[in-house]
């Protein structure tokens, strides 16, 4: 008869700890521990990845205690003794005993792995020593080695939520991923009774317009029921500000990170709202950067990647396999890495992309036009297209171009297209009662003030006048409101172009600019009373630094972006250029940057720092030295194009007031020249 201390009820007491600490560790702390550290290279918010984590894991343990209980006696013994020891290792493992293979970021592809011999010996050692760990305890301790293993157990579990729950709370701003995605459903779809067309021309001055008038003095004609707003203002300098301010009347300060701000900016109540209120089918086709989370419940062609029915088995799947990657021994990892594509090529087939205005035109031509459905009472669509935005590639005909065209044929490219799908609107009885907006993000001279605007109100068919009117695209909210209600008042400025006909000359109205660069990346308030728009004329009234001209501590292993978030622009001194909300461009012989660490482990013996290389416009020496000692020798080529710049950087450098300063020298310029672009960094533990 066996031993009551091993009886069924024993026997599941013992195999469901060891169950629980196999499973928490590699299911459940494996993949969130790794996300909350890791989420910049994720595309899904830290709540998608919760459902397959929760739905796996209380699976796995299921299995896992069975498996454990059923067998007897000394199978049962060797079995728990096994997996309590593969379970220490993966915890070890994970928290203790990964290095960064040289890139520091998800991909193995580059990796050499038969570089590491002398730490996959001693990743071996360890491995060994966790697994022979429990079955020690079971030869020294005959009576108390089940109850060893279970408090260990218990504590090690606790050890891991209070890790994790720190990270969490350390990261608790970045979990809320931006995980939605623009796609083309319905974007040659209008309805059989209203329609609102707006066509967005991006860097579209003002001047432009007027020079593609002189060369084509019919487009008056063309174009009869608009009328052309001669004194516009837009609502920022570059798209990055315009675009979301246009659409939900909400200003970027970069008092706060842009995917925040895009988030708030999507979150507040705007024309949006109305338009779902009166059952209008709303779609909005431009780059996805410009939505928060909140436009998949309130523009219809968005969707949350997270929430599609394939998504959680993709989340699951790849999340599971960078865990291996991340846990197993050295000498198995090869199995399990992963490119970082896996991370970016959930896409639908039907995803918008905001370069490619030949396609867009070339689909429209082939879907034989706009089709028009009795679906919903008013459609609105807003189309983001290049306009006067370079490079241009665009011919006269909107046909891609790859050896390059002009701006003026690019502009004549957009135009003919636009006047093509009014003609549309014509031959199908649908113009008259359309409402159409045709105008630029911001202008491209100057500060970028002055964007072209050519609007058509419902019932407006007879001629081409102009209007000096005190017009401001953030007037654009309001106007796409009154396309189903007159109770806009509160929606953007409460005023739609219409109703800025009634203003006076005096109306104030802001342009927000962005400006600087390193640190004292800004933006600039401007305050216009006047039918003046020249940059002499109107004031500065605010400046509002990025960060709040903050300076954060750094924490090492954390990646900052010069994209359109700016984390790492905060450290920049001298020598990186405007972001532009794609990249920062290193410029002149010199640049410096100056990181204060948030905290410096005693017992590193190097720190390894990444750059992230856009591209290399100057072959040239660099040499890179970390607090006057020199970390980084070598040649700008593509070698940095293909891998970044990687160097390593001795903790003893680094003096009591744990900075790092960084400057970058190109020994071989002697101009004010374009050097290299880059779009993030990363320093972090050896």
């Amino acid at each position: 008869m066996e031993d009551k201390h091993y009886s069924l009820k024993h026997r599941f007491a013992f195999g469901a700890m060891t169950a629980a600490l196999f499973c928490f560790t590699l299911l459940v702390y494996g993949p969130l521990s790794l996300y909350v550290t890791g989420n910049d290279e994720m595309w899904f918010s830290f709540r998608s990845l919760l459902t397959p984590v929760i739905v796996v894991s209380l699976i796995g343990f299921v299995v896992m205690t069975l498996l454990l209980s059923l067998p007897k006696g000394v199978f049962h013994k060797v079995l728990c003794c096994l997996t309590f020891g593969i379970s220490l290792g993966l915890y070890v493992q994970c928290s203790f005993f990964n290095i960064s293979y040289g890139s520091g970021v998800l991909d193995g592809s580059q990796i050499a792995w038969m570089d590491y011999t002398t730490y996959g010996a001693i990743d071996s050692a360890m491995w060994a020593a966790c697994i022979a760990m429990p079955f020690a305890l079971f030869m020294v301790f005959k009576r108390s080695w089940r109850h060893v293993l279970m408090v260990a157990a218990v504590f090690i579990i606790f050890t891991q939520i209070a890790g994790l729950s720190l990270d969490l709370y350390k990261n608790q701003n970045t979990l809320d991923k931006l995980s939605h995605e623009v796609t083309t459903d319905g974007i040659y779809e209008l309805s059989d009774k209203d329609n609102t067309l707006v066509f967005v021309l991006s860097s579209m001055d003002k001047e432009y317009f007027d020079e593609y008038k002189k060369e084509h003095p019919d487009v008056e004609n063309q174009l009869r029921g608009f009328t052309e707003y001669t004194n516009v203002l837009s609502t920022g300098s570059d798209s990055l500000v315009s675009v979301p301010a246009m659409l939900t009347g909400e200003v970027y300060k970069k008092d706060v990170k842009y995917t925040e701000y895009v988030n708030g900016a999507w979150n507040a109540n705007n024309a949006f709202d109305v338009l779902q209120k009166y059952d209008a089918d709303a779609r909005v086709y431009a780059d996805d950067k410009y939505f928060g989370n909140a436009a998949v419940r309130k523009v219809d062609n968005i969707s949350d990647r997270a929430k599609d029915k394939d998504a959680y088995k993709v989340i699951g799947s790849t999340m599971y396999r960078y865990t291996l990657y991340k846990a197993v021994p050295h000498y198995m990892k090869q199995l399990f890495w992963m490119s970082l594509s896996d991370y970016s090529n959930f896409k639908s087939n039907n995803t918008y992309n905001p370069d490619a205005d030949d396609k867009f035109f070339a689909d429209y031509d082939k879907a034989e036009g706009f089709t028009y459905t009795d679906k919903y009472p008013c459609a609105v669509r807003v189309y983001h297209l290049k306009g006067a935005k370079a490079p241009y590639r665009l011919t006269s005909e909107g046909e891609k171009d790859p050896d390059g065209t002009s701006r003026t044929e690019q502009i004549e490219g957009e135009f003919s297209c636009i006047f093509k799908m009014i003609d549309d609107l014509k031959s199908n009885g649908k113009f008259e009662n359309a409402q159409i907006v045709i105008t630029a993000d911001n202008g491209n001279e100057d500060y970028n003030q002055r964007p072209m605007l050519l609007y058509k109100d419902k019932n407006a068919i007879d001629v081409y006048r102009t209007s000096a009117a005190p017009v401001t695209l953030f007037d654009l909210p309001a106007t796409l409101a009154s396309s189903v209600t007159k109770d806009y008042a509160k929606i953007g400025t409460g005023k739609t172009f219409d109703d800025a006909e009634k203003s006076t000359p005096k109306r104030e109205r802001y342009f927000y600019r962005s400006v600087g660069s390193n640190a004292e990346s800004r933006i600039e308030e401007y305050l216009i009373n006047s039918a003046e728009l020249d940059s002499k004329k109107i004031k500065l009234t605010n400046s509002y630094l990025l960060n709040g001209g903050v300076v954060e501590n750094y924490v090492l292993g954390k990646e900052l972006t010069f994209t359109e978030d700016e984390t790492a622009a905060m450290y920049c001194k001298s020598g990186f250029g405007h972001t532009n909300g794609w990249r920062t461009i290193i410029n002149g012989q010199t640049a410096q940057m100056e990181i204060p660490l948030d905290d410096l482990p005693g017992n590193l013996t190097d720190l390894h720092a990444y750059f992230n290389v856009l591209n290399v416009y100057e072959e040239t020496d660099c040499v890179i030295t970390a607090n006057d000692v020199t970390v980084y020798t070598g040649r700008l080529g593509n070698d940095a194009r293909n891998h970044g710049l990687n160097f390593l950087i001795p903790t003893d450098v680094i003096g009591r007031d744990k900075t790092i300063r960084l400057t970058f020298t190109f020994p071989e310029l002697y101009e004010d020249t374009d050097v290299m672009a880059l779009t993030s960094f990363k320093i972090y533990k050896q």
